[in-house]
Formats: C-alpha cells, structure tokens, sequence
C-alpha cells in the first residue's frame, strides 16, 4: 500500500508532515509514504506564507478538496486551523503526539536602547492580544506578517520590534530561536492556548477503512482526548481561528480531564473559567464549559 500524505508547502507543515510519515513508516511497515505539497489560499493570501489564518479553513479548505477528489488519501493539518465542522465524509484518523502547546514570548536577546518612545509587540492573533494586555496594559500592537522563520528574522533584525509571540510548538519544530533572540515560554494559565495548539491532526476520509487502520496505531488517545474538549468548547462557544478566546485541556494525576478557557469579555477584559470532568465526557465537558462562560 501506497500512502499519498497532503501537506502545505511552508517549512513547519512539511516538518510536521514528515513526523507523520515517518510515525506511519515505524507503526505500519510496509506502507510507503508520499508527500504531495498543496498551496492553500492562506500561503497565496502572502508571499511570505502566514502562519496566523485569517479565515476558518483557510489553511485547510484545499486539503480538504484533495481528500474528497481522491487526489491524496491523507491530510496533515496543524489542529487549531482545521475548522470544528468539517465535510461529512470526512474525519481526524490521528492526532499524534502534541509539541509544547504554549505561546512564546520571542525577542532581542540583548536589548538595544530605543530610538523612540514604545516599541511594537508583534502579533495578529486578537486572542494573544487580549491575554498580553493582561499582562502589559500599556503594549502597543502592531501586525507582523509571513511564517515562524520570517517573523523572527524580523524580530532580531529589526529595532521597531519590542518582540514577537509565537506558538513554541513550531519554534521548537523549526529548531528553536536564531541567534540573537532568547524564547520565553509562557504558561498557559496566563497565556491560554488556541484550542488544538501544537497538535497535529490528520485528517482522511470515513469510508477509506485501510488508511483509518494505519493512522489508527499512531493516534495518540490522551491528545485526542484534551483536543476533541478544546475543540468542542470552540464549536459550542461560536468562535473561529480569529475570535479572541483560547482553550486548554489536561489530563490530571488522578486521570480526570481540566479544561480551561478564556474569552473576551463584554468589558474588553478576560474572563475566565474551568471545569473538571470524566476523561471519556471530553466533548460534553468542552460544550458544557462553553455553556457556562456564555451565560457569564
């Protein structure tokens, strides 16, 4: 059996896409794995390919396609840009094991005395510009564009830049922070993630029951676990990749699931919630948390 794995173009999604194919080629031997790059309307949307979508299933939409058109049998997404409602025919076969899913705060290793009054916090996600007002009130935003490698080029060459914040799973991916920046990884209940952050989710179709077995040995069943609540905090909430909301789900020692969540508030401020519940509720629990922060 010949396996043809979909993948964005950009540096990150074929690094993640060959973390998929060689789980697949360790976990199903005998099964060749192909790479077939598609470019999306996110990586046309910028010369530089964004890595911050603008639009639901905008990073995703034309895998999609593909699968649906038999043109490739799977699909490597990074989970928080596949969209909550997806085609009928289709399914996450694998979430395989999850990066770092925290935001990181990238910036100058040596600071250089500024120019001017106030420097740019670069970000065009509206869900870390709400918890990074919490933590600096007085930051001024700015949009920084292209993927993870351009925008911390820009960061470290670049004097206007106070720092950048970024997703540590595709820092960590990529190899880590260039010389001349340091990384903070900040924690996820100041900085609450966006829902699937760092995980990967792969995508194929229901009916196509050879590839579901073999993406079914490298699913991780604790990832998919937290990421179906994330997801489904997402879904019943109403928000999409851009709303300013975040959502995290743990497993904790005693084997129950902690999901926490963090939207906008009518007041412009964060409020904030959580709930605890049975592992095997991870999608009743998402919902029912949503449920809760709607009425707050």
């Amino acid at each position: 059996m010949r396996l043809r794995l979909g993948t964005r173009g950009s540096r990150l999604a074929l690094v993640q896409a060959r973390v998929v194919a060689d789980l697949i080629r360790s976990q199903c031997p005998g099964i060749g794995v192909e790479l077939v790059i598609l470019k999306t309307s996110g990586d046309v949307r910028s010369e530089f390919g964004d890595e911050i979508s603008n639009t639901v299933g905008e990073f995703s939409s034309e895998l999609e396609k593909a699968l649906i058109s038999n043109d490739i049998d799977a699909a490597v997404h990074s989970a928080k840009d596949l969209p909550t409602k997806m085609p009928d025919s289709l399914m996450v076969g694998a979430y395989p094991e999850r990066a770092d899913p925290r935001d990181a705060w990238v910036s100058q290793a040596e600071q250089k005395p500024m120019k001017k009054e106030g420097r740019w916090v670069g970000t065009e996600s509206p869900r870390r510009r709400l918890f990074w007002a919490e933590r600096d009130p007085l930051a001024q935003f700015k949009n920084i564009r292209g993927n993870v490698d351009r925008r911390m080029e820009r960061c470290a060459s670049d004097e206007d830049w106070k720092g950048v914040i970024l997703a540590c799973a595709g820092i960590d991916r990529l190899g880590g922070v260039p010389v001349g920046l340091k990384m903070e990884r900040l924690e996820v209940n100041s900085m609450i993630p966006a829902p699937g952050q760092g995980a990967i989710a792969v995508q194929c179709k229901k009916e196509d029951k050879q590839v579901i077995q073999a993406l079914s040995k490298i699913d991780d069943k604790e990832v998919r676990c937290c990421v179906t609540a994330e997801r489904s905090f997402l879904r019943s909430f109403g928000g999409g990749c851009s709303e300013s909301l975040g959502a995290f789900a743990q497993i904790q020692p005693n084997q129950t699931l902690l999901i926490q969540a963090g939207v906008k508030s009518a007041s412009g401020g964060v409020y904030r919630a959580k709930l605890e519940g049975p592992c095997s509720e991870e999608e009743l629990l998402g919902g029912k948390l949503a449920e809760v922060m709607r009425r707050g």
